[in-house]
């Protein structure tokens, strides 16, 4: 293998090594993973918020249900100091401490000196209202945490009532225990929800991807899967699909067009050259070598008129030329083209018969319209019977625009190649020895499509009719544009 060769094929070998590595998917930069953390995320943050407000809920609640038995239990209380004395009210603290068996009841009934007279807590804040008090030491069930009102009585003297605080932290710690069970599985639900919806859009990513491959490699026809789910991967497959065969009906087009340019050409193209050696071989003196370049030059003109049609075509079928749209009067663009081509339907002693309503105006491109129109009643001055008849008419429609109809009374076109004869260069004589390029109807298709004009040729009986449905047309009115 030649040096040369040899660094090619290594260069190549990277290259592909290269676009491999960027295809190759990295985990934690793929959508199946993005799409994963954030259906985790949003599952643990559904699941804390849910949690806190199960925890506030639930423990405000026993808090509220603790100080409404303490704040009812006071009220019994002091109702018994003023119908009984601080005696009565003692001897009912007494009582419901002997009655409470869990021993979460806590009581003190002071004198106004501060001495106790009642109750199980040795000392407690005299001042009147709500406290969370924590036993000391020396208390019995040191440690626990109450929550006491105090209240002042009449004559002097504090009762204070409370609660021990245990079952609500007991109710915390469940809730709390409840939330990470309740975390962790929403953990695993999310993580596992997560990567099978990430699996499903990797699987999809990746069947468009290979479909995209194949079709990158050659496989033209090949179609992207669409299932009958309708979501938006399948509407963006369809898309892509519709795109495909849009890219493949151009391919196909400009396969035909190459292959007609290439048999097209070559006919004046060898003319031009026999014409051109024939000379060098023959010509002997000024005449002929001036017969010779006539004929030389004449060829070269149809060339240039192939290339000027392709160029026309590809322009109108570009759509490049609808941004300098312009309104305009067709009226008068169809009675400019019938004067133009009334000599030459005169030498073949046809009458152009024409019926041009005025004043008709549309939106457009009028170079373009006129040559559409000059395309037309060229075909027909050709292809029409010698001493016959070539009609032009322009007329508003009955539903909204306008008709314009071109018909002769020549051979006409087969019904089944009234489709085929819209092709560039497509002919209906396939020997090429009449005139003609094969472009003038191809121009006309184009132009109609770009305009949104209806085109539809038929039979004149004998002959060939075109009709043409311009929309959009209105009568011009004084001073418009």
């Amino acid at each position: 293998m030649p040096p040369t060769e040899g660094v090619a094929q290594a260069r190549e070998d990277l290259s592909r090594e290269d676009r491999s590595r960027e295809d190759r998917p990295r985990w934690w930069g793929s959508t199946a993973f993005r799409i994963t953390l954030l259906h985790l995320v949003l599952t643990l943050i559904g699941t804390l918020a849910l949690s806190g407000v199960a925890w506030w809920a639930s423990t405000g609640f026993a808090l509220r249900q603790l100080a409404q038995d303490v704040e009812r239990d006071s009220g019994l209380l002091q109702q018994a100091v003023r119908l009984g004395g601080p005696r009565s009210a003692a001897l009912s603290i007494e009582a419901r401490l002997a009655a409470d068996r869990n021993g979460t009841q806590y009581y003190l009934l002071a004198a106004p000196d501060g001495t106790r007279l009642a109750g199980n807590l040795a000392s407690a804040p005299l001042a009147p209202g709500w406290r969370q008090l924590r036993l000391a030491g020396a208390e019995e069930r040191a440690g626990a945490e109450l929550l006491a009102l105090g209240t002042a009585l009449p004559g002097g003297g504090v009762l204070v009532v409370g609660r021990d605080i245990a079952p609500v932290r007991q109710l915390e710690g469940f809730l709390l225990s409840a939330a990470g069970w309740v975390g962790g599985a929403a953990l695993l639900l999310g993580l596992g929800g997560g990567l099978l919806i990430g699996r499903g859009v990797t699987r999809r990513a990746a069947a468009m991807g290979l479909a995209l491959a194949r079709v990158e490699a050659g496989e033209i026809g090949h179609r992207l899967p669409v299932r009958r789910g309708g979501d938006e991967f399948d509407r963006l497959a369809r898309r892509i699909n519709t795109a495909l065969d849009r890219v493949q009906g151009l391919m196909q087009a400009l396969r035909q067009v190459t292959d007609d340019i290439a048999h097209d050409l070559r006919t004046p193209l060898n003319r031009l050259r026999q014409r051109l050696e024939e000379a060098l071989r023959t010509a002997a003196g000024e005449a002929e070598w001036r017969a010779a370049t006539e004929g030389a030059i004449l060829d070269c003109e149809k060339l240039l008129d192939i290339f000027a049609a392709l160029l026309r075509i590809a322009q109108a079928e570009s759509g490049a030329r609808r941004a300098g749209f312009a309104r305009f009067d067709l009226s008068e663009v169809a009675g400019t083209v019938a004067e133009v081509h009334a000599p030459a339907a005169e030498e073949r002693g046809q009458r152009l018969e024409t019926a041009i309503a005025p004043g008709l105006a549309m939106l457009g491109d009028s170079d373009l319209v006129t040559q559409m129109l000059s395309n037309l009643l060229d075909n027909a001055v050709k292809h029409g019977r010698p001493g016959g008849r070539i009609g032009l008419r322009l007329a508003p429609a009955p539903a909204g625009g306008a008709v314009l109809v071109v018909e002769d009374d020549g051979p006409g076109i087969p019904a089944e190649a009234r489709g085929a004869v819209l092709h560039r260069f497509h002919r209906l004589d396939a020997a090429r020895a009449t005139p003609g390029t094969g472009l003038g109807l191809a121009l006309v298709k184009a132009v109609a499509e770009l305009h949104g004009i209806g085109l539809k040729l038929g039979d004149a009986r004998p002959g060939l009719r075109v009709t043409l449905a311009i929309p959009g047309l209105a009568p011009e009115r004084e001073g418009a544009a």
